[in-house]
């Protein structure tokens, strides 16, 4: 297995671990409420999102299991991480205080990166594969 390939499938536990934590966090924020406080008028919203975050890294994590293990397989996970990339800036921007939220979410614009990083490995990979074509 390439380093790449290797490198993705780490990424891809990951994602997993962060795409079930985003369902716990996000379930439990509209159960007890608790996004009030941070995210202001937007709580919903930012519940939903987050639990749409989940279910893309979750899905991610998986496609990009799957893409480690099979390289032909990869350009679901390339696809979903754009897609998580895309939900964590949105997550990111209802915090912003112009949009009723409290403090800008510098954790989120760092976990874009992460996603950007993902995306990249998934296209390595893809061209790897592409090579031994």
């Amino acid at each position: 297995m390439s380093a790449a390939r290797k490198t993705l499938k780490i990424l891809a536990l990951i994602y997993f671990v962060l795409g079930i934590a985003s369902l716990v966090i996000g379930i439990a924020g509209i159960v007890t409420g608790n996004f009030g406080s941070a995210y202001g008028s937007n709580a919903t919203l930012a519940a939903v999102v987050v639990i749409v975050k989940g279910l893309v890294d979750l899905a991610a994590g998986v496609a990009g299991i799957k893409g480690a293990n099979k390289p032909s397989q990869v350009d679901g996970a390339f696809k979903l991480g754009i897609v998580a990339a895309a939900a964590t800036l949105v997550q990111a921007v209802l915090t912003l205080p112009a949009l009723g939220g409290s403090s800008v979410n510098i954790i989120a614009f760092v976990i874009v990166v992460y996603d950007l990083f993902f995306v990249q490995q998934a296209h390595a990979v893809k061209a790897e594969n592409k090579d031994r074509l």
